[in-house]
């Protein structure tokens, strides 16, 4: 016996598209995971501009270390150091808070740098810096000697964004840190 099988028609394929149900699904779940991601990535931003000025920070250090000791080696208290054929400040035993005559000369940073007034926006340079600064905003016991001021691209130092190296011209280890409150 034969059984004639039933034909069936092929099922009906053709594209019908998304309910407005869909998409609005869609769109709210692309709304969750964007309010998540724009946050983090705001916060990468911020956390590389303070690692910056933390390695600038660390840069100072290390400079002094490797400086201070050449100075007392070759017997220079107070006056110039030859370093590279260049004749760097020192005062009291310590690199000079100076940027031209110092700094410049000494710091090895791997970012475009160089002198910006204290006044002025940093736009030339990823980092600018300014020295001969009789005192440092916002940090207190900076009097009496010289400092250096170094701030990133595209704020000003009342910004309070910055790092600094002081040299108290009294023999002491000078002050270096980072003020970062308006990052």
């Amino acid at each position: 016996m034969h059984h004639i099988a039933a034909r069936r028609s092929a099922p009906d394929y053709r594209f019908q598209g998304f309910t407005l149900v869909e998409v609005v699904i869609v769109l709210l779940v692309l709304g969750i995971l964007a309010s998540i991601a724009i946050p983090r990535f705001i916060d990468l931003r911020s956390d590389a501009l303070h690692g910056t000025l933390q390695g600038i920070e660390g840069a100072l250090h290390s400079t002094t270390g490797i400086y201070q000791p050449l100075a007392a080696i070759r017997g220079v208290q107070t006056g110039n150091l030859l370093v590279n054929g260049t004749n760097v400040q020192f005062h009291s035993g310590f690199p000079e808070g100076h940027w031209n005559n110092t700094f410049r000369y000494i710091l090895d940073i791997s970012a475009k740098s160089g002198f910006t007034p204290a006044g002025t926006r940093c736009t030339r340079y990823r980092l600018c810096g300014v020295g001969n600064r009789r005192s440092i905003p916002a940090v207190a016991g900076t009097t009496g000697g010289r400092g250096v001021i170094i701030w990133p691209e595209g704020f000003l130092i009342s910004e309070r964004c910055f790092v600094y190296y002081y040299n108290r011209h009294d023999g002491s280890y000078p002050m270096i840190g980072v003020v970062d409150t308006g990052c």
